[in-house]
């Protein structure tokens, strides 16, 4: 009996089993499917590239990345709270995506309501990219607006999806 109140007292101080549970629980919540792990890793290089691509336009229109810096044009503060802002959002609704897979009793409806999720994120996402491009000179426009009607396209879609299962 010894033996195992030893092996449980290194466990919890050893290993920090809660903060496994916090992660096991969260991974439970926002990929209770598998298709939901690729959604939310596009989503999340696009959030990337869309970050690196507003540094590189910010660098770009300001005379390059030293001097943005020394007029604060690239500020991390300011780059960070817009980032960890947007970044929290799409957590948030990560999660309610994931959840809504749980609550509703029809999955495909979870699946649905998941898809729409993070096609819109990832749409929203690469038109910031584009736009992030444009704005350091590329020419892009025309892909910017084959985007914005991609989001539309998709919105449609879903929308009439939906009412044909209701």
């Amino acid at each position: 009996m010894n033996n195992i109140i030893e092996y449980f007292e290194k466990l919890f101080t050893g290993a920090k089993p809660y903060i496994g549970f916090v992660f096991a629980l969260l991974h439970k919540m926002l990929f209770p499917d598998s298709t939901y792990v690729n959604a939310a890793t596009a989503v999340l290089i696009a959030m990337l590239l869309d970050l690196l691509t507003k540094m590189w336009s910010i660098a770009k229109v300001n005379g390059g990345y030293i001097r943005s810096v020394k007029i604060k044009a690239l500020y991390s503060k300011t780059l960070w709270e817009k980032t960890s802002a947007k970044f929290i959002a799409y957590f948030c609704v990560a999660i309610l995506a994931g959840l809504s897979y749980r609550v509703t009793p029809l999955t495909n409806v979870g699946v649905f309501f998941a898809t729409v999720v993070y096609s819109v994120m990832f749409l929203r996402e690469t038109q910031s990219v584009i736009e992030n491009l444009c704005d350091a000179g590329a020419d892009l426009k025309w892909l910017a607006k084959w985007a914005k009607k991609k989001e539309k396209t998709v919105l449609e879609e879903k929308e009439e999806k939906n009412n044909e299962r209701i």
